[in-house]
């Protein structure tokens, strides 16, 4: 992977696609039937073997998803449910639990080898405490049996992983509390420039774990049937869903224009240097998607490409987004700004009805001397008390960016 993938690429990044695709186990000795991605809307099986899941996914599908949202970093999972290895491993083979793991097929290798045209790095998913849905046999045979088995193990399969597809892992998200300190420290040893994302829980968190580098709320609430505007934003790395975490007969959600609002909103967000927001879905093992998912990505990343002040941006400090905070009826919008600060991009989500933005004075102190929308200028009026802008006409309903030049 090219060095410059590395955690302040992360630390940078404003969009990401998130997704489960697994195999499910039946551990019926623990009286648990964890599922797994469906064949299709139309046959809702899931997959015989861990091998039919990793045959049947196509990387480049996949990656052509991700290039058209526009993600700047996918995480998937080499493992989920049951711990099931998308992925012929020799380790799990050593164990005995031959069928934990694809036999021939490499679902990983597809997805790096259709990223790399786009540039978009891939972040592996991996659940390093995951007992709840493995049968006690499996567990034994694999000496997933107290916190030391477990990270043995992991370590183990880390440095297959390592060993198998070299740097063009970029990094790992371990989910249910995340790894010891000796495993992130055995990641860095194969890759000093690996990113590390532990998550302590499903919704929002607001510590980050001491052994990630980025704080992560993994699911921060539902999106479903909400105007995005009255959703709180936050400034850890959030994954909201937009189908299933894996395909199982869902459909999206809401529109490209609420994801866009919320999107914006939440990059925009002070401290927000925790790799922005993930959107989060998966194909069916047929490698369609869930009804209007592949649409709504689409839709979503041309919005997000159309509109200036999103990709290459840091949260606005002239005019800031405050964690947990929602978009009133009565509020203009929010900020972003270029990382030397001197260009900031007014996100104008709700417009003034009078054809004048006014705003308090930043409280940066940023002398502004011109104001833009597209090619076009803006009369602009600066003083102590604060800035009033002339607003176009013609202005873009979902969101208007003004582009202001800083002294």
């Amino acid at each position: 992977m090219d060095k410059r993938f590395g955690r302040d690429y992360f630390a940078h990044a404003r969009v990401g696609l998130f997704s489960h695709y697994t195999y499910p186990t039946y551990a019926e000795d623990k009286g648990t039937n964890y599922g797994g991605t469906h064949y299709s809307a139309e046959k809702p099986r899931t997959a015989v073997s861990a091998e039919e899941a990793a045959a049947l996914f196509d990387g480049e599908k996949f990656a052509s998803a991700a290039h058209d949202l526009g993600a700047e970093y996918v995480v998937f999972t080499a493992a989920h449910a049951g711990f099931n290895l998308l992925f012929p491993s020799a380790v799990m083979k050593e164990t005995g639990c031959t069928w934990k793991c694809a036999e021939r097929s490499d679902a990983i290798d597809k997805l790096i080898r259709g990223l790399k045209p786009f540039g978009i790095p891939l972040v592996l998913y991996l659940p390093p405490n995951d007992a709840h849905d493995i049968p006690d046999g499996d567990l034994s045979k694999m000496g997933w049996t107290g916190t030391e088995g477990r990270m043995t193990f992991l370590k183990r399969l880390i440095r297959e992983i390592y060993d198998r597809y070299g740097k063009d892992i970029a990094g790992f998200w371990f989910d249910q509390g995340g790894p010891t300190e000796d495993v992130c420290d055995f990641v860095r040893s194969c890759n000093p420039d690996a990113v590390i994302f532990v998550n302590t829980g499903v919704t929002a968190n607001t510590n980050k774990h001491p052994l990630s580098d980025f704080l992560v709320s993994e699911y921060y609430g539902s999106i479903e049937g909400c105007d995005s505007d009255t959703l709180p934003v936050h400034y850890s790395q959030v994954n909201r869903q937009i189908g299933s975490w894996y395909a199982v007969g869902n459909k999206a959600p809401t529109d490209a224009r609420n994801l866009y609002r919320y999107t914006v909103r939440t990059v925009s967000v002070e401290n927000q240097f925790n790799a922005g927001i993930a959107w989060s879905c998966g194909p069916y093992l047929d490698q369609t998607w869930e009804e209007g998912v592949r649409d709504l990505l689409r839709d979503l990343g041309s919005l997000l490409k159309s509109h200036e002040g999103i990709y290459g941006t840091v949260p606005g400090k002239s005019y800031v987004t405050k964690p947990d905070s929602t978009l009133e009826k009565s509020d203009w919008g929010v900020s972003t700004e270029s990382p030397d600060g001197k260009t900031v991009y007014l996100h104008v989500l709700n417009r003034p009805e009078n054809g004048i933005l006014t705003l308090p004075a930043p409280i940066d102190g940023k002398r502004f001397t011109k104001a833009f929308w597209g090619d076009s200028s803006l009369s602009l009026d600066q003083t102590a008390d604060g800035v009033r802008i002339g607003f176009p006409t013609d202005s873009d309903p979902i969101d208007t960016v003004i582009r202001l030049t800083a002294e």
